[in-house]
């Protein structure tokens, strides 16, 4: 079972735009998606949309945390919600070439309702909420996986099993190109790290070596991309795969995500993709 705590959950609206995305001009609407959304969220979609086990708990409160359970819901989603004080939204602009985020700040979280949670696999994902330090939440949730930028440095102190930065967050803990700067971070540290490079794949850097893949390049809606990315690896090495099954699945996951965004994948289509997947221990 994978559990992953969200603190800064959110709704996410797509907006399919009718034409290119021009900035001070007036845009069109054809669709209107509303998905829940956070990166815990997406991560616990795509697992379960593979068979596997994932349960999300994140704090929800007032209107929009309301329809974020609700939707939840509706999806078959599984979504433990902890008390919050309110909920946020964010806008996804899409005009079918690329995506523009535009993210509202997260609202106040202070660990209230936080079961004690002793089996599964235990990952915080995504933003920090205003005033909760990084080693409270550390101490109060004890996750073997961490894929927050806010968290990173503290995990790594912390020594937390694995952290999955994408490349520009991996920049900012180490100079160096990536495998450059994963390898430092490892050895100071003895944490694995799991990078997501976008279009060019992944790296992995662990006490078991170090891996990289990369599957066909796709263009369209990333968001979730590298939350699907983890998710999928840490359910495969929680049920035993080896090393590079886990990350293969995981890429070809990640993949199939590009187009769809949220971690709202399609198994036949990660079966296809998985066999164009290259692992090369490095």
């Amino acid at each position: 079972m994978i559990l992953a705590l969200t603190p800064c959950p959110c709704l996410d609206r797509i907006l399919h735009l009718e034409g290119r995305l021009e900035p001070h001009a007036l845009h069109r609407v054809r669709l209107v998606e509303e998905v829940p959304g956070g990166k815990g969220l997406n991560l616990v979609r795509a697992v379960r949309r593979l068979g596997g086990e994932a349960l999300a708990l994140a704090p929800l409160g007032g209107y929009l945390g309301e329809r974020v359970l609700a939707l939840a819901q509706e999806e078959g989603l599984p979504l433990l919600p902890l008390p919050g004080r309110a909920g946020r939204a964010c806008q996804i602009l899409w005009d079918g070439e690329g995506a523009t985020e535009v993210y509202e700040p997260c609202p106040p979280w202070a660990l209230e309702g936080l079961p004690p949670l002793d089996e599964g696999v235990k990952v915080v994902a995504g933003s920090l909420p205003p005033g909760l330090s990084p080693e409270a939440l550390l101490e109060a949730f004890r996750p073997q996986a961490v894929d927050s930028a806010a968290l990173f440095p503290a995990a790594l102190q912390a020594r937390v099993g694995l952290i999955k930065p994408n490349r520009e967050e991996l920049r900012r803990l180490a100079p160096g190109e990536p495998l450059e700067a994963a390898l430092g971070l490892h050895r100071a540290h003895g944490t694995a790290l799991l990078v997501s490079l976008g279009g060019e794949g992944a790296l992995y850097v662990g006490e078991e070596g170090v891996y990289r893949a990369k599957g066909p390049l796709r263009w369209g809606n990333p968001v979730g991309s590298g939350d699907t990315l983890l998710g999928v690896f840490l359910w495969q090495r929680a049920l035993g795969k080896p090393l590079e099954e886990a990350l293969a699945l995981g890429v070809a996951a990640a993949t199939a995500n590009v187009g769809r965004g949220g971690g709202r994948i399609a198994p036949e289509e990660v079966a296809t993709l998985l066999q164009e997947v290259e692992v090369r221990k490095l």
